[in-house]
Protein backbone atom coordinates (compact mmCIF):
# COMPACT_ATOMS: atom_id res chain seq x y z
CA UNK A 1 0.00 0.00 0.00
CA UNK A 2 1.34 3.76 -1.04
CA UNK A 3 2.18 5.93 1.74
CA UNK A 4 0.54 9.16 1.12
CA UNK A 5 2.86 11.90 2.94
CA UNK A 6 1.11 14.47 4.58
CA UNK A 7 1.21 18.52 6.08
CA UNK A 8 1.63 15.72 9.87
CA UNK A 9 4.64 14.47 8.47
CA UNK A 10 6.41 17.80 7.33
CA UNK A 11 5.64 18.88 10.53
CA UNK A 12 7.30 16.27 12.28
CA UNK A 13 9.67 16.67 9.90
CA UNK A 14 10.81 19.70 11.04
CA UNK A 15 9.87 19.78 14.34
CA UNK A 16 11.70 16.49 15.18
CA UNK A 17 14.67 18.41 13.45
CA UNK A 18 14.59 21.31 15.51
CA UNK A 19 14.51 18.85 19.02
CA UNK A 20 17.49 16.87 17.54
CA UNK A 21 19.42 20.47 16.63
CA UNK A 22 18.53 21.67 20.85
CA UNK A 23 19.26 17.82 21.79
CA UNK A 24 22.72 18.34 20.08
CA UNK A 25 23.05 21.84 21.55
CA UNK A 26 23.52 20.79 24.65
CA UNK A 27 25.88 18.81 24.47
CA UNK A 28 28.25 21.49 22.40
CA UNK A 29 27.27 24.75 24.94
CA UNK A 30 26.20 22.69 28.50
CA UNK A 31 27.48 25.82 30.21
CA UNK A 32 24.36 27.92 28.51
CA UNK A 33 21.93 26.11 30.13
CA UNK A 34 23.54 25.19 33.36
CA UNK A 35 22.50 28.56 35.18
CA UNK A 36 17.95 27.51 34.85
CA UNK A 37 18.74 24.20 36.66
CA UNK A 38 17.07 24.00 40.21
CA UNK A 39 19.96 24.31 42.76
CA UNK A 40 18.04 21.14 44.58
CA UNK A 41 19.40 19.06 41.50
CA UNK A 42 23.11 17.74 42.33
CA UNK A 43 25.26 18.17 39.05
CA UNK A 44 23.50 20.82 36.73
CA UNK A 45 25.98 19.56 33.99
CA UNK A 46 23.98 15.77 34.07
CA UNK A 47 20.65 17.32 33.78
CA UNK A 48 21.79 19.48 31.04
CA UNK A 49 23.01 16.32 28.59
CA UNK A 50 20.24 14.36 30.09
CA UNK A 51 17.74 16.27 28.61
CA UNK A 52 19.61 17.45 25.53
CA UNK A 53 20.09 13.13 24.96
CA UNK A 54 16.26 12.67 25.57
CA UNK A 55 15.29 15.87 23.25
CA UNK A 56 17.50 14.25 20.54
CA UNK A 57 16.21 11.13 20.79
CA UNK A 58 12.39 11.99 21.05
CA UNK A 59 12.92 14.37 18.03
CA UNK A 60 14.34 11.54 15.83
CA UNK A 61 11.23 9.06 16.92
CA UNK A 62 9.15 11.74 15.95
CA UNK A 63 9.92 11.70 12.28
CA UNK A 64 9.46 8.27 11.94
CA UNK A 65 6.30 7.46 11.18
CA UNK A 66 5.84 4.03 13.15
CA UNK A 67 7.23 5.39 16.46
CA UNK A 68 5.52 9.28 15.83
CA UNK A 69 2.80 8.16 18.23
CA UNK A 70 4.82 7.64 21.10
CA UNK A 71 7.32 9.76 20.57
CA UNK A 72 5.05 12.64 20.66
CA UNK A 73 3.60 11.55 24.30
CA UNK A 74 7.15 11.68 25.18
CA UNK A 75 7.97 14.73 24.15
CA UNK A 76 4.52 16.63 25.51
CA UNK A 77 5.58 15.30 29.04
CA UNK A 78 9.10 16.24 28.11
CA UNK A 79 8.38 19.78 27.58
CA UNK A 80 5.92 19.54 30.82
CA UNK A 81 8.56 18.24 33.13
CA UNK A 82 11.47 20.85 31.47
CA UNK A 83 9.26 23.50 31.52
CA UNK A 84 9.81 23.75 35.50
CA UNK A 85 13.48 24.78 34.57
CA UNK A 86 11.88 28.28 32.81
CA UNK A 87 9.91 28.57 35.60
CA UNK A 88 12.36 28.56 37.72
CA UNK A 89 14.63 31.11 35.69
CA UNK A 90 11.22 33.24 35.85
CA UNK A 91 10.73 32.73 39.51
CA UNK A 92 14.10 33.74 40.66
CA UNK A 93 15.18 36.02 38.25
CA UNK A 94 18.03 34.12 37.09
CA UNK A 95 20.16 35.95 33.97
CA UNK A 96 21.18 34.27 31.15
CA UNK A 97 24.50 34.78 29.85
CA UNK A 98 23.89 37.76 32.32
CA UNK A 99 20.86 38.68 30.77
CA UNK A 100 17.64 38.73 32.69
CA UNK A 101 14.32 38.61 31.48
CA UNK A 102 10.88 41.18 32.09
CA UNK A 103 7.27 39.28 32.52
CA UNK A 104 6.28 40.30 29.28
CA UNK A 105 9.39 37.28 27.41
CA UNK A 106 8.61 34.43 30.06
CA UNK A 107 5.11 34.77 28.89
CA UNK A 108 5.68 34.21 25.23
CA UNK A 109 7.97 31.87 26.35
CA UNK A 110 5.76 29.91 28.23
CA UNK A 111 3.14 30.03 25.65
CA UNK A 112 5.58 29.27 22.99
CA UNK A 113 5.89 25.98 25.42
CA UNK A 114 1.85 25.86 25.57
CA UNK A 115 2.05 25.75 21.29
CA UNK A 116 5.17 23.11 21.07
CA UNK A 117 3.13 20.95 23.38
CA UNK A 118 -0.34 21.48 21.95
CA UNK A 119 1.67 20.91 18.48
CA UNK A 120 3.75 17.68 19.15
CA UNK A 121 -0.17 16.37 19.96
CA UNK A 122 -1.70 17.19 17.44
CA UNK A 123 1.28 15.74 15.16
CA UNK A 124 0.92 11.95 17.42
CA UNK A 125 -3.22 12.64 17.19
CA UNK A 126 -2.78 12.36 21.04
CA UNK A 127 -2.77 14.11 24.31
CA UNK A 128 -1.01 13.73 27.38
CA UNK A 129 -3.98 15.32 29.05
CA UNK A 130 -6.13 12.14 29.04
CA UNK A 131 -9.00 11.51 31.89
CA UNK A 132 -11.59 14.23 32.71
CA UNK A 133 -12.46 14.15 35.98
CA UNK A 134 -16.09 13.69 37.10
CA UNK A 135 -18.10 15.87 39.14
CA UNK A 136 -18.92 14.39 42.51
CA UNK A 137 -21.32 15.68 44.52
CA UNK A 138 -19.10 15.08 47.93
CA UNK A 139 -16.71 17.64 46.04
CA UNK A 140 -16.31 20.69 47.37
CA UNK A 141 -14.70 23.58 45.59
CA UNK A 142 -13.27 26.45 46.82
CA UNK A 143 -12.02 29.43 44.36
CA UNK A 144 -10.15 32.47 45.68
CA UNK A 145 -7.02 33.51 46.92
CA UNK A 146 -4.48 32.61 49.33
CA UNK A 147 -1.81 35.22 50.63
CA UNK A 148 0.71 34.24 53.01
CA UNK A 149 3.80 35.83 54.86
CA UNK A 150 6.13 35.61 57.79
CA UNK A 151 7.27 38.70 59.69
CA UNK A 152 10.22 39.76 61.37
CA UNK A 153 8.39 38.88 64.93
CA UNK A 154 8.38 34.83 63.84
CA UNK A 155 4.72 35.38 63.48
CA UNK A 156 3.96 33.76 60.45
CA UNK A 157 0.26 34.69 58.39
CA UNK A 158 -1.69 32.81 56.02
CA UNK A 159 -5.55 34.22 54.78
CA UNK A 160 -7.50 32.57 52.65
CA UNK A 161 -10.10 34.68 51.14
CA UNK A 162 -12.52 33.00 49.13
CA UNK A 163 -14.76 34.06 46.60
CA UNK A 164 -17.07 31.12 45.73
CA UNK A 165 -17.47 28.15 48.33
CA UNK A 166 -20.03 25.84 50.08
CA UNK A 167 -20.07 28.80 52.75
CA UNK A 168 -20.33 31.90 50.26
CA UNK A 169 -17.71 34.35 50.45
CA UNK A 170 -15.96 34.61 53.43
CA UNK A 171 -11.93 35.24 55.12
CA UNK A 172 -10.44 32.64 57.69
CA UNK A 173 -6.83 33.28 59.00
CA UNK A 174 -4.47 30.85 60.13
CA UNK A 175 -1.80 32.19 62.12
CA UNK A 176 1.65 30.54 63.63
CA UNK A 177 2.57 32.37 66.44
CA UNK A 178 6.59 32.84 67.45
CA UNK A 179 6.20 29.69 69.77
CA UNK A 180 4.69 27.64 67.45
CA UNK A 181 1.15 27.78 68.51
CA UNK A 182 -1.40 27.31 65.53
CA UNK A 183 -4.45 29.80 65.67
CA UNK A 184 -7.32 29.57 63.39
CA UNK A 185 -9.22 32.83 63.21
CA UNK A 186 -12.91 32.15 61.35
CA UNK A 187 -15.92 34.02 60.66
CA UNK A 188 -18.72 31.84 61.99
CA UNK A 189 -18.62 28.10 64.31
CA UNK A 190 -19.44 26.65 60.87
CA UNK A 191 -16.79 27.30 59.06
CA UNK A 192 -14.22 26.89 62.32
CA UNK A 193 -15.95 22.85 62.39
CA UNK A 194 -15.48 22.44 59.05
CA UNK A 195 -11.55 24.01 58.88
CA UNK A 196 -10.64 22.09 61.82
CA UNK A 197 -11.43 18.86 61.14
CA UNK A 198 -8.96 18.85 58.04
CA UNK A 199 -6.38 21.13 59.42
CA UNK A 200 -4.25 21.25 62.84
CA UNK A 201 -5.04 24.20 65.36
CA UNK A 202 -3.83 24.57 69.09
CA UNK A 203 -6.38 27.62 69.53
CA UNK A 204 -9.45 28.70 67.28
CA UNK A 205 -11.10 32.23 67.54
CA UNK A 206 -14.43 33.45 66.30
CA UNK A 207 -14.46 36.93 64.68
CA UNK A 208 -15.72 39.14 61.93
CA UNK A 209 -13.42 39.45 59.13
CA UNK A 210 -13.49 42.19 56.64
CA UNK A 211 -11.32 42.09 53.54
CA UNK A 212 -11.01 44.21 50.56
CA UNK A 213 -9.01 43.14 47.51
CA UNK A 214 -7.82 45.95 45.01
CA UNK A 215 -5.58 45.67 42.15
CA UNK A 216 -2.98 43.58 42.92
CA UNK A 217 -3.04 44.51 47.02
CA UNK A 218 -5.44 43.01 50.35
CA UNK A 219 -6.35 44.42 53.01
CA UNK A 220 -7.82 42.22 56.35
CA UNK A 221 -9.10 43.74 59.32
CA UNK A 222 -10.18 41.54 62.70
CA UNK A 223 -10.26 42.14 66.46
CA UNK A 224 -6.81 40.23 66.74
CA UNK A 225 -5.01 42.01 63.35
CA UNK A 226 -4.86 44.04 60.63
CA UNK A 227 -2.59 42.81 57.38
CA UNK A 228 -1.95 44.84 54.33
CA UNK A 229 -0.44 42.66 51.00
CA UNK A 230 0.31 43.46 47.84
CA UNK A 231 2.10 41.46 45.20
CA UNK A 232 3.90 41.76 41.81
CA UNK A 233 2.05 40.40 38.74
CA UNK A 234 3.33 36.76 38.98
CA UNK A 235 3.36 33.84 36.98
CA UNK A 236 -0.40 32.81 35.65
CA UNK A 237 -1.06 29.02 34.36
CA UNK A 238 -3.25 30.03 30.96
CA UNK A 239 -5.01 26.12 30.76
CA UNK A 240 -6.94 23.58 32.61
CA UNK A 241 -5.42 20.76 34.25
CA UNK A 242 -7.06 17.27 34.99
CA UNK A 243 -7.06 16.59 39.03
CA UNK A 244 -4.67 13.59 37.98
CA UNK A 245 -1.99 16.34 36.55
CA UNK A 246 -2.33 18.17 39.45
CA UNK A 247 -1.30 15.02 41.84
CA UNK A 248 1.20 14.42 39.47
CA UNK A 249 3.05 16.21 37.46
CA UNK A 250 2.14 19.65 39.07
CA UNK A 251 2.56 18.30 42.53
CA UNK A 252 6.18 17.61 41.03
CA UNK A 253 7.18 20.85 40.37
CA UNK A 254 5.52 22.47 43.24
CA UNK A 255 7.74 20.89 45.85
CA UNK A 256 10.82 21.38 43.34
CA UNK A 257 10.51 24.80 43.23
CA UNK A 258 8.06 26.04 46.04
CA UNK A 259 8.68 23.92 48.51
CA UNK A 260 4.85 23.21 49.19
CA UNK A 261 2.37 20.34 47.68
CA UNK A 262 -0.53 20.58 45.27
CA UNK A 263 -2.16 17.11 46.27
CA UNK A 264 -2.21 15.54 49.36
CA UNK A 265 -5.12 13.82 52.80
CA UNK A 266 -6.54 15.97 54.78
CA UNK A 267 -6.20 15.34 58.82
CA UNK A 268 -9.56 13.40 58.18
CA UNK A 269 -8.65 11.44 55.29
CA UNK A 270 -10.14 13.81 52.67
CA UNK A 271 -8.80 13.88 49.21
CA UNK A 272 -7.85 17.74 48.57
CA UNK A 273 -6.63 19.46 45.32
CA UNK A 274 -5.09 22.93 45.11
CA UNK A 275 -5.23 24.13 41.29
CA UNK A 276 -2.93 26.95 41.14
CA UNK A 277 -4.03 29.78 38.08
CA UNK A 278 -1.41 32.60 39.54
CA UNK A 279 1.43 32.32 41.70
CA UNK A 280 2.46 35.66 42.65
CA UNK A 281 5.30 36.74 44.76
CA UNK A 282 4.32 39.83 47.41
CA UNK A 283 6.19 42.91 47.02
CA UNK A 284 5.23 44.49 50.48
CA UNK A 285 3.57 42.88 53.49
CA UNK A 286 2.51 44.67 57.09
CA UNK A 287 0.26 43.47 59.92
CA UNK A 288 -0.24 44.76 63.51
CA UNK A 289 -1.17 42.06 65.67
CA UNK A 290 -3.13 42.69 68.91
CA UNK A 291 -1.99 45.93 68.52
CA UNK A 292 1.82 45.36 68.03
CA UNK A 293 3.09 45.92 64.65
CA UNK A 294 5.21 42.91 63.44
CA UNK A 295 8.17 44.06 61.44
CA UNK A 296 9.19 43.75 57.86
CA UNK A 297 7.90 40.51 55.70
CA UNK A 298 10.58 37.12 56.00
CA UNK A 299 9.97 33.84 54.73
CA UNK A 300 7.59 31.26 55.98
CA UNK A 301 10.21 29.66 58.06
CA UNK A 302 9.89 27.50 60.05
CA UNK A 303 6.93 25.64 58.86
CA UNK A 304 3.46 26.45 59.98
CA UNK A 305 2.37 22.51 60.43
CA UNK A 306 -1.45 23.42 59.39
CA UNK A 307 -1.60 20.00 57.06
CA UNK A 308 -0.13 18.19 54.33
CA UNK A 309 1.24 21.06 52.64
CA UNK A 310 3.39 24.22 53.51
CA UNK A 311 2.78 27.90 51.83
CA UNK A 312 5.46 28.88 49.41
CA UNK A 313 8.66 29.72 51.49
CA UNK A 314 8.72 33.26 50.00
CA UNK A 315 5.59 35.40 50.53
CA UNK A 316 3.12 35.20 47.93
CA UNK A 317 -0.10 35.34 46.49
CA UNK A 318 -1.68 32.93 44.53
CA UNK A 319 -5.27 32.79 42.91
CA UNK A 320 -6.41 28.91 43.55
CA UNK A 321 -8.84 26.69 43.22
CA UNK A 322 -9.50 24.07 45.88
CA UNK A 323 -11.30 20.67 45.29
CA UNK A 324 -11.89 18.43 48.31
CA UNK A 325 -13.47 15.16 47.97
Amino acid sequence: MEYKVTIRDFTALGLGLAFISVGIDHFKSPDWYEPIVPSVLPNPTFWVLASGFFEALFGLLLIIPRTRSWASVGIAWMLVVLYWANLNMWYNDIPLNGKTYDDIWHVVRLVVQVVLIVGVTWIGEVTPFKGREKLHDSLDIFQGRITSSGFQTGDRIVVGAWNASPFGNFTDIMWAKPDGTRVLIAPTQEIADYVTAMYSFDEVVLEEIVTQEEGRSLSVKCNSMNLQFSWKRGIAIPFKRSLLFIATVELFFAKLIFSTRTYGLTRNNRREWYAIDRVSNLSDASATIVGEDVGVMTPMHPPCKFGFSEAPKKPASCEVRTHIL
